[in-house]
Formats: C-alpha cells, sequence, structure tokens
C-alpha cells in the first residue's frame, strides 16, 4: 500500500534505548546527623521523666503533711469545743438512791421547829383573789442582754421555769395508793398520826412535789447559764417560787368560816435530784417508805399562808446555794417538798393551783442574773 513508506523504525541511539531505568548504586546512604538527633531527643525524654518523677514525690510528702497537719488541727478544734459546749456533763455526777420500799416507819415525828437554811425570806402578794381563766403574773423586764464568747448563750437578767412534774401525795389514809399527777389543784394538809393506825380514821398527811427543770428550753424559755457565769457579787441573784393559792372562799372545804380560820404555816424542802424518779406516777405510801436520803431534804423556807391569798411569792435563793451539798442539790433539777408545819394545832389544809390548772401553773424564777458591775 502507499502508507507503508512512511512508518520506518525509529532511530536507536547507541543500541540501547535511552529512555530505559538509570541505574542506582546498590549501597545505603548512612545520615550520621540523624542518629545524634534521635539520641539527644531520648535523653531529653528521660530526664524530663527524672524531673517529673521527682516532683510527684516532692507533692506527695507535701500533700500528706498537709493532711497531718489539718487532721491534727481538726482533734485540737473539736477537743476544745466539746469542753466549751458540755463542761457540764463532762463533770462527773454523784449517783442518787432511787425509790425502793423499806420498812413503814412513823411519818414525820414530832420535833422541835425547824431551822430555815440562811437566807429564807417570803415576799406576799394579797390581791383580789383570781378567777378561773386568770393568767398567771409576767415575770419581771429584763435588761438589754449583753453578748457573751461564742458558743455561749447571750446571758439575760431573768429566767422564768415552769415545772415539769407535779403531784399531791396522801402518806396515809385510805387514799396513800393513789396517784394524783394531772389533777388541776395541789394539796398540803397537816395530818396526824392516827391515820396510819389500823381501824382509825384520823386526818391524813398530804403533801405536795413540784420538780423544776432549769435545761429545758421551750419557746422564750432559755436553759439557766453556767454557775461559772453568774454574777461574782454576793446575795444579788435572786431566786423566787411563784405559785398560786386557791382561796378558801372561793371553795367548800367544810372548815371554819374564812373570818375564823387561822394561817396555814406552809414548809418549803429541797430534796436532793433525782432524774429517775417519776414525780407524777408516785403514791404516798411508795414515797413515805422511800429512803431517807430522797425523801428528807433540806428545809429553805416557811410562809404563812392567809384564807384569802390569791399569789405567793417565796424566796428559795438559799436553796442555790447549799455549798456543803452541792453534789447533791445541782443547779440542772430543783426538786421541791411543800407541807404543813407538824406543830400547828388546828386543821391546816390549803390547795394550790398545779401545772394543769387555767389560773396560774408554779414558777421558779431566777433574777438579777445579770453582774452589778457591767
Amino acid at each position: 500500500m502507499g502508507y507503508d513508506g512512511h512508518f520506518q523504525d525509529e532511530p536507536t541511539f547507541g543500541g540501547a534505548d535511552q529512555f530505559d531505568d538509570i541505574p542506582i548504586p546498590s549501597q545505603k546512604i548512612q545520615f550520621e546527623g540523624l542518629k545524634k538527633a534521635a539520641a539527644k531527643a531520648e535523653r531529653k525524654r528521660e530526664r524530663k521523666r527524672r524531673r517529673n518523677e521527682r516532683t510527684g514525690k516532692i507533692a506527695a510528702v507535701v500533700l500528706l503533711i498537709l493532711i497531718l497537719i489539718g487532721i491534727l488541727l481538726a482533734v485540737s478544734f473539736v477537743s476544745k469545743a466539746e469542753k466549751v459546749l458540755y463542761q457540764d456533763s463532762l463533770e462527773d455526777v454523784t449517783d442518787i438512791p432511787t425509790m425502793s420500799p423499806t420498812k413503814r416507819r412513823p411519818t414525820y415525828p414530832t420535833s422541835p421547829s425547824p431551822t430555815v437554811a440562811p437566807k429564807p425570806t417570803a415576799h406576799l402578794m394579797t390581791s383580789s383573789p383570781t378567777g378561773r381563766g386568770a393568767t398567771s403574773p409576767i415575770a419581771a423586764p429584763t435588761d438589754s442582754p449583753t453578748k457573751s464568747p461564742a458558743p455561749t448563750s447571750i446571758l439575760r437578767d431573768s429566767y422564768t421555769f415552769d415545772p415539769v412534774a407535779d403531784t399531791y401525795l396522801h402518806l396515809n389514809g385510805i387514799h396513800k395508793n393513789k396517784i394524783h399527777g394531772h389533777e388541776e389543784r395541789l394539796s398540803v394538809q397537816r395530818g396526824s398520826k392516827e391515820a396510819s393506825l389500823p381501824g382509825e380514821e384520823g386526818l391524813p398527811a398530804i403533801v405536795t412535789l413540784i420538780e423544776f427543770d432549769t435545761t429545758k428550753e421551750s419557746g422564750d424559755t432559755k436553759a439557766l447559764p453556767e454557775r461559772s457565769r453568774w454574777p461574782l457579787a454576793e446575795n444579788q441573784v435572786s431566786v423566787i417560787l411563784r405559785i398560786h393559792h386557791v382561796p378558801k372562799d372561793s371553795v367548800d372545804l367544810d372548815e371554819l368560816s374564812v373570818e375564823d380560820d387561822l394561817p396555814v404555816n406552809v414548809e418549803v424542802y429541797r430534796l436532793p435530784n433525782n432524774h429517775d424518779l417519776d414525780i407524777e406516777s408516785l403514791t404516798g405510801e411508795v414515797f413515805d417508805n422511800g429512803p431517807k436520803s430522797v425523801t428528807e431534804g433540806k428545809l429553805i423556807a416557811q410562809q404563812k399562808v392567809a384564807p384569802t391569798d390569791t399569789v405567793l411569792e417565796i424566796d428559795l435563793t438559799s436553796s442555790m446555794f447549799l455549798v456543803e451539798d452541792a453534789n447533791l442539790f445541782g443547779d440542772e433539777q430543783v426538786l421541791l417538798l411543800l407541807k404543813v408545819y407538824w406543830e400547828e394545832t388546828s386543821h391546816a389544809h390549803d390547795l394550790f393551783e398545779s401545772r394543769e390548772s387555767d389560773n396560774g401553773s408554779p414558777q421558779l424564777i431566777f433574777s438579777n442574773m445579770i453582774s452589778e458591775e457591767r
């Protein structure tokens, strides 16, 4: 064909195809600089690792020391706080004998007129008789409170406590096994020895028990401060028992007319502290058979009660300063016994309002608690 002459073999240069692969030397190229760089980097990493390890150990030791210091400070702080907050509870408390039946003995034998503990005086309020629904007298206004170092509370000039329990007990007679812990009135009566004799119907002896807890807080009532915070001035603090008397012309007691009735001499005793004694569940027989260390207290006041008296304020300051028997009469409890003086020659009987009454509960009032020097 006519085109064959145009396709001729391509020219060759030197016999071999000049575009074939160029031969490359077989030996590998070594980079000495790369090895040095790698070694240097490895040394840096090792130094950094050691430095981090050393820093971690130092931090762990410092943290451990701080933790130990924190524990020691916490233990010291808790110990000091407990000493301040619970100083009273940490003191040793003397065990008080509990009530246990013993051999019956004559009640309240005739004896010379008892002497009253130092500083008992009585104040008498004889306002017009109070009616059913009259309210309890309001405590005297308090001064502006002063601040005390934490954690103690603000000291007040006056503290007023209502009873936590009260009752009256027939020590002999047909009602000596009855409980009177929830009645609206409290009774005291001179009684007679014959009431305890078989076959005799004498006049029973009746006493009243009233218990105050000065550690109990309720509403505006605050706990009594520790004795260390009381004023140092002698005879400054005043402790008053305010009790509402039932006028004899307002009830029928089958007695003489009020005009002919003589005043009754009521004695107030402070009994040793006894937190295990359930006042309002007691009977007269159980109490009368109890040990003398529980039933015979310290005479702290005497009060003449006229037939028409309504509110009595009896000074019991001496009951809070029984230094010789401080282990028996602590500040946290005030347990009182009221009875009629045994040497009375006439029928002596009186009624008082109890804590269940609407006419005014008994009250224990501490006043002048702020030092006059402040």
